[in-house]
């Protein structure tokens, strides 16, 4: 299976309304095109995009949406769940779209197995039209995605990729042992720099949603082993998880006028934010670096 060729795929936001109950898809597309021009790819109805908040019929309308845009843009769709009949449904439901990957997560809650986990992926691959990435997210999943289960889906054909968010670099080095035919991309802002060190493909970002462009020339750096400014890059990323992601990154995009609320839906909370100044500061910082073409034209 062929690498998709985009090193910064963007974790969409889900935009809503002001009080939550319908999705805000002027705001969407504005994001959407803001991504394009930045040359990123984007991944929707991920964990940042809110998508266990998400009714099934809303799903499909934003993912069709999306697609009518017809931006110059590589789409990846998002596939949770621990149902196996539900998840199949959606990835028949995803076949007439014109999408170009999958991001799988590990089966959350029920802590598989390497088999449980081997015959999961493998029934969702057989599946799958395009490239899928499983998604590595111990914090969220309970349970790692198994090094053996990698190996044993290693030669699958529409196995592409892996996004690590194991918080350290050693799951990407068995990964790449195990499986050296399967892209890693980081799954952490703040872990680019270094996982870049060891052969990671690009980043799968949560920063890129406030700072497009910025993010995609940062990780171009790190990738050519050029990563100036780390400690202000991975500064500014600290402050986007002052609190559960997306509500800091919302806030964020609210505060600079990119979309019109930054509600979020029950479990999350708005009012677990302590401070908007913090990410102000990160921005600003991160801006002030733009306007002088720091990332663009690193000085050493």
């Amino acid at each position: 299976m062929k690498s998709l060729s985009t090193f910064l795929w963007t974790a969409c936001i889900t935009p809503f309304n002001y009080n939550g109950g319908s999705i805000d898809y002027c705001s969407l597309q504005h994001l959407l095109t803001m991504q394009a021009k930045a040359e990123n790819g984007v991944v929707l109805l991920g964990s940042t995009g809110e998508s266990l908040s998400l009714t099934d019929s809303e799903k499909r309308t934003l993912v069709e949406f999306a697609c009518k845009l017809k931006l110059n843009m590589k789409i990846i769709i998002g596939v949770p769940g621990v149902n196996l009949h539900q998840t199949l449904e959606w990835l028949n439901f995803c076949k007439d779209i014109p999408i170009h990957g999958y991001l799988m997560t590990t089966p959350i809650y029920t802590k598989p197995g390497v088999m449980g986990q081997t015959l999961w992926f493998e029934k969702l691959l057989e599946k799958a039209h395009v490239p899928a990435m499983f998604y590595n997210i111990p914090s969220r999943a309970g349970v790692s995605l198994h090094v053996e289960t990698v190996y044993n889906l290693s030669s699958h054909e529409r196995f592409w990729a892996i996004k690590d968010s194991s918080g350290t670099v050693d799951t990407l080095i068995e990964y790449k042992k195990v499986a050296p035919n399967v892209e890693v991309f980081c799954g952490d802002d703040n872990m680019i720099h270094d996982m870049a060190a060891y052969g990671t493909a690009g980043l799968v970002s949560v920063a890129s949603n406030a700072w497009p462009h910025v993010a995609h020339e940062y990780v171009k750096q790190c990738l050519n082993g050029k990563s100036f400014h780390a400690d202000v890059w991975q500064q500014a990323c600290k402050a986007l998880f002052i609190a559960s992601n997306p509500i800091p990154t919302k806030a964020l995009l609210h505060d600079i006028g990119l979309i019109e609320h930054r509600t979020v839906r029950l479990p999350l909370s708005t009012q677990d934010l302590p401070s908007v100044d913090e990410i102000k500061k990160a921005t600003e910082i991160i801006l002030n670096l733009e306007k002088v073409n720091y990332f663009y034209h690193p000085m050493v």
